[in-house]
């Protein structure tokens, strides 16, 4: 599709791009990737695409990229800002469609009774950044899944999807209407442990794991960790040793220890004869 020139700030083509700092898109069809390596990662993946907006510096490569996939809009990088509303140097967004929410059914029943599974579930996790590094974390790593519960912030945020250099769009993830439902029917059904991530000095250390089969580690979140209720549901707790003059690590940070450690233990499972 041939580069579609916009010359004006109230071009209706580029209405979604209006404003973005003043918008969370939350609960519109929509959301927007903001940089060249997220709309690229966006591009490859099955989401729909509405539209690629780009400054004049980035038009003959999306031009290439894009082509049929979306429409492909170019400005002068100053009315770019201009529509945007806030100062801007990646130079490159794009819109995309979300795509159908995924349930624990569509994401566990297809899976083989005797299949590892490796799910990181974060009940309450509110803020973008934090939530980024964890999906960033979790593709790297291979994690099957992620779980969500409804007061966690929206994985496909502008921030998000940055921070997680397009993990979100990639990585399945169920947004639960009832986690604890949810995590209860993991356990019975399909045979989860449920590991709490803690900061108790009497909950098992990382590193001396012996890892189930089939594990799903909750996340607490930022201020509080996990409520009562949710390490009522959990069948262990762990934690991350740390030396007594550090009292906890960022949030992104341990989800990223503890994952590349059940990651490590889900290979040497699979290695064995």
């Amino acid at each position: 599709m041939a580069i579609q020139r916009i010359d004006s700030i109230d071009d209706p083509r580029v209405a979604p791009y209006r404003n973005l700092r003043d918008r969370t898109l939350r609960g519109e069809s929509i959301f927007v990737a903001e940089g060249r390596l997220v709309t690229l990662r966006l591009l490859a993946s099955t989401c729909a695409v509405q539209s690629v907006f780009v400054s004049e510096e980035y038009a003959a490569e999306f031009e290439r990229v894009a082509a049929g996939r979306a429409p492909l809009y170019v400005a002068h990088e100053s009315l770019l800002l201009q529509v945007v509303g806030f100062k801007f140097h990646r130079g490159v967004l794009a819109a995309g469609h979300r795509p159908e929410p995924v349930t624990l059914e569509d994401l566990m029943a297809p899976r083989d009774a005797a299949s590892t599974v490796r799910l990181v579930i974060c009940p309450e996790i509110t803020k973008p950044e934090n939530m980024g590094l964890i999906f960033r974390s979790a593709g790297a790593f291979g994690v099957d899944a992620v779980l969500l519960g409804q007061r966690c912030c929206d994985p496909f945020s502008r921030r998000c999807l940055r921070v997680s250099m397009g993990a979100v769009l990639h990585l399945p993830f169920v947004k639960s209407p009832d986690l604890a439902g949810d995590l209860r029917r993991l356990k019975d059904r399909w045979r989860v442990q449920l590991l709490a991530a803690v900061l108790e000095r009497q909950a098992e250390p990382l590193a001396d794991l012996r890892w189930p089969p089939r594990a799903g580690v909750l996340l607490g979140n930022e201020a509080d960790g996990l409520r009562p209720e949710w390490l009522a549901l959990c069948d262990r707790r762990i934690t991350i040793p740390m030396s007594p003059a550090v009292d906890s690590l960022n949030l992104g940070v341990a989800a990223g220890i503890v994952i590349y450690e059940m990651q490590k233990a889900t290979k040497i499972m699979d290695a064995r004869p």
